[in-house]
């Protein structure tokens, strides 16, 4: 494809007005599956475990029963469903909580707990 060609289909919108031909249609059959790469911080997915236990399992589920692959599916959700600025400030919270010596016995066992769940699912790079 030459350079002219594909400055015409950047041109394109990619949902067409009345009348027009669109580049790819909004409701075409799915296409492809993008596999996006994203760096994150262990206090990220200490944050992400968080989140899971309070939202999805209200029962009083401990992030130490959270299986590995729980683990990564929250965390994959968080990041794909969360702003970075949003990202960040999670991940930011969390690592306050964890050097914070004044919660209570449940709390603190709370945050090891999803920081041992994020050591489980994500070993530290070597």
């Amino acid at each position: 494809m030459t350079l002219m060609e594909l400055e015409q289909l950047i041109d394109v919108p990619a949902v067409s007005a009345p009348g027009q031909h669109c580049l790819v249609d909004p409701y075409d059959e799915p296409h492809a599956v993008l596999g996006i790469r994203v760096v994150v911080s262990r206090d990220h997915v200490a944050a992400a475990v968080d989140m899971a236990v309070h939202k999805h399992y209200g029962d009083g589920r401990s992030a130490d029963r959270l299986t590995v692959d729980e683990i990564r599916y929250h965390t994959a959700a968080l990041v794909l469903s969360e702003d970075a600025l949003g990202l960040q400030q999670a991940g930011e919270a969390m690592a306050q909580l964890a050097v914070e010596d004044f919660h209570e016995d449940e709390t603190r066992a709370h945050i090891q707990a999803c920081y041992r769940a994020a050591d489980r699912a994500y070993p530290r790079l070597a």
